[in-house]
C-alpha cells in the first residue's frame, strides 16, 4: 500500500464593504484564535441569535467570511414570557449591570411586553493630523458607510480630536465537522499563515532536485532524511544541508521526513518506551536545529492500534520541544478506512491539536496489491475523506496529499486475475501516445479513463493528468483547507504546473 508525507498552508484576511467571502486569491484564508474564554459562535451575524457552540481560549478556526454586525443600530428586545435579565444578558452577551445602566432599571425585575435597549459597545478613534474616512476605513477594515452612519456624519469631513466609534463587525468561521457559524471579531485575534505548496522530494538525482527547487508555485519541499532504527539514538539521519541551503535560497521552506518503515513492531518498542522516545525526540530536535530546517514531517504508518496513545505522546512532545524553535511539526494520516494498523490506530482528533497540521493522505483508493482495479483516487472518495478528517481536525490545519502518480492495471481475460504497476503521469501521457489511445471522461470517478487489451491482457488507467490536478486543487479551496503536497515531485507531467497552486 504506497503511502505518503505531509505540506502546509496560508490564510489572510479579506473585509470589504458587506459580507465577502474569502477565497484562495492571493494563497489566503484566514485564522481567528480566540482571546477570551466563553466567546459564543451565532448563527447569524447578529446579537441574540441562536448560540451553536463556545469556544474556548486558544481554539482556532479559519474564516470565510465578513459582514457588518449590529453594533451600528439600536437592538429592542421585547420581554417575553419565561425571560428574566440574566437570560437576556446571556442571549446578547451583554452584563446586567449594562443592561440596566442603559436602561435605567434600579432592580433586575421586568415585565413582558416591555422594551429593553441592548446597549452596542464600539472601539473609539480620535482623529488625527493627516485622516480621512478613506485611511480610518482602511485601518480598522470597516466601510465608510457604516462608519458615516454610526457616527451620523454630515460630510467626510473630520476635525482634529474629534472622537469617532468604530463599528464591530462579525466574522463567519469554520467549525468543526462543516458547521459554520458567527464571531463578534472584536473578540478575536486573527493570524496569517501562508498556505502550503509541497512536494515530497524522491526518487531522483542530485541534478533532478536541483531542478525541482525552480518551480516557483512550491514553496515547501520535504526529502526523507531521518527513519525510525532500533539502535543507537533510534533515529537514522542522512540530512543534506547543501540541498537546504538550495532550498533556502530559491525561497523554499524544508520539512525533512521522518518515517517509521512501516514497521508496527519497531515503531512500538520506541514510541511505547518514555526513555526511547524522549532520546528520539531530543535527537530530532538537535538534528532539526542544527540544520536550520523550517519543520518535520512524521510519516509514521501501519502502527499497532495499541501504540495509538504512544504515537499521540512521540508528536505532542516532538511538537513541544521544537515549538521554541519556530519548527513546524506535521503528521500525515491515511484517508478514514476500516483498517485498525492503517487507520484506527490514529487518533485524528488528539494529532490535530497537537501538530501544526495534518496531512491526508488522498490515496490508495485501489492499491498495488488491490484485487480489484480502479482509480488510486476517486474524486468522491477523496472529497468524503476530507468531510470525515473535518470533523475532528479544523479545516486550515488540514493539507491535500494529491498523488502525481496512477497504476496501470492489467487483467488476465483467461484467469481474470488482477495485476498493477504503478505509473508516473509521464509514463501514462508515453502509453497513451504510444498506443494512441483516447481520453474518456469517467463521471463517476470524475477523472479520464483509458483502456486497451493486447496478448490476452486488458489494460486500464486512471488518468491522473492536469484536469484531475486541477479538481484536486479545488476541493481544497472549496473545503478552505491549509494546502496541498504531491507525492512525488518529479513524477509528473510539466503542464501541472499551470494548475498545481492556489489562485494568486
Amino acid at each position: 500500500m504506497r503511502k505518503v508525507l505531509p505540506i502546509f498552508i496560508i490564510f489572510f484576511l479579506f473585509l470589504s464593504f458587506g459580507p465577502i467571502k474569502s477565497t484562495a486569491a492571493g494563497n489566503s484564508l484566514s485564522v481567528g484564535t480566540v482571546q477570551i474564554d466563553n466567546v459564543n459562535v451565532l448563527s447569524l451575524p447578529k446579537q441574540g441569535s441562536t448560540i451553536i457552540t463556545t469556544l474556548k481560549k486558544g481554539e482556532e478556526f479559519p474564516i470565510l467570511s465578513t459582514a457588518l454586525g449590529d453594533s451600528s443600530t439600536v437592538i429592542m428586545h421585547t420581554v417575553i414570557s419565561g425571560n428574566t435579565l440574566w437570560k437576556i444578558s446571556n442571549q446578547y452577551g451583554i452584563p446586567i449591570s449594562e443592561l440596566q445602566k442603559t436602561n435605567k432599571l434600579t432592580s433586575t425585575e421586568i415585565r413582558i411586553g416591555q422594551k429593553i435597549i441592548i446597549p452596542q459597545t464600539h472601539k473609539q478613534y480620535t482623529v488625527m493630523n493627516g485622516d480621512t474616512l478613506w485611511k480610518i476605513s482602511k485601518k480598522f477594515e470597516v466601510a465608510i458607510t457604516d462608519l458615516t452612519k454610526l457616527n451620523n456624519l454630515q460630510s467626510a469631513d473630520l476635525v482634529i480630536g474629534q472622537k469617532l466609534n468604530i463599528p464591530d463587525y462579525y466574522v463567519q468561521v469554520q467549525l468543526l465537522g462543516g458547521k459554520k457559524g458567527w464571531v463578534n471579531k472584536s473578540l478575536l485575534k486573527q493570524k496569517n499563515q501562508q498556505r502550503i505548496v509541497m512536494g515530497w522530494k524522491y526518487n531522483g538525482s542530485p541534478q533532478n532536485y536541483a531542478q525541482q527547487l525552480n518551480h516557483s508555485n512550491l514553496n515547501v519541499v520535504s526529502p526523507r532524511w531521518y527513519t525510525l532504527s532500533n539502535t543507537g539514538t533510534f533515529v537514522s539521519i542522512t540530512a543534506d544541508t547543501k540541498y537546504l541551503k538550495d532550498a533556502h535560497s530559491k525561497g523554499k521552506e524544508v520539512w525533512p521526513l521522518f518515517g517509521n518503515k512501516f514497521d508496527p513492531v519497531l515503531t512500538d518498542s520506541i514510541l511505547s518506551n518514555p526513555t526511547k522516545r524522549q532520546k528520539l525526540v531530543s535527537t530530532l530536535k538537535d538534528s532539526l536545529v542544527q540544520t536550520k530546517s523550517d519543520g518535520i514531517n512524521v510519516d509514521f504508518e501501519n502502527i499497532d492500534p495499541k501504540n495509538k496513545q504512544d504515537f499521540v505522546r512521540f508528536v505532542t512532545e516532538l511538537k513541544k520541544a521544537l515549538q521554541p524553535h519556530g519548527i513546524k511539526v506535521s503528521v500525515d494520516v491515511t484517508r478514514e478506512n476500516g483498517d485498525p494498523f492503517w487507520s484506527g490506530s490514529l487518533d485524528r482528533k488528539a494529532l490535530g491539536q497537537a501538530a501544526d497540521y495534518i496531512i491526508m493522505m488522498g490515496y490508495d483508493e485501489h492499491w498495488g496489491g488491490s484485487p480489484v482495479a480502479g482509480s488510486v483516487a476517486s474524486m468522491p472518495w477523496v472529497k468524503e475523506g476530507v468531510e470525515l478528517l473535518m470533523k475532528d481536525v479544523p479545516s486550515h490545519k488540514i493539507v491535500l496529499a494529491i498523488p502525481f502518480y496512477t497504476r496501470e492495471w492489467v487483467t488476465n481475460l483467461t484467469t481474470k486475475k488482477v495485476k498493477s504497476i504503478d505509473r508516473t503521469m509521464s509514463e501514462v501521457e508515453q502509453i497513451i501516445s504510444s498506443k494512441r489511445l483516447i481520453k474518456v471522461w469517467d463521471q463517476n470517478t470524475q477523472q479520464n479513463y483509458v483502456e486497451y487489451t493486447a496478448n490476452g491482457e486488458k489494460h486500464q488507467i486512471w488518468v491522473e493528468d492536469k484536469q484531475s490536478i486541477k479538481l484536486r486543487i479545488n476541493i481544497a479551496t472549496q473545503f478552505n483547507l491549509g494546502g496541498a503536497a504531491a507525492w512525488y515531485i518529479g513524477s509528473e507531467t510539466p503542464d501541472i504546473w499551470n494548475v498545481y497552486h492556489f489562485n494568486k
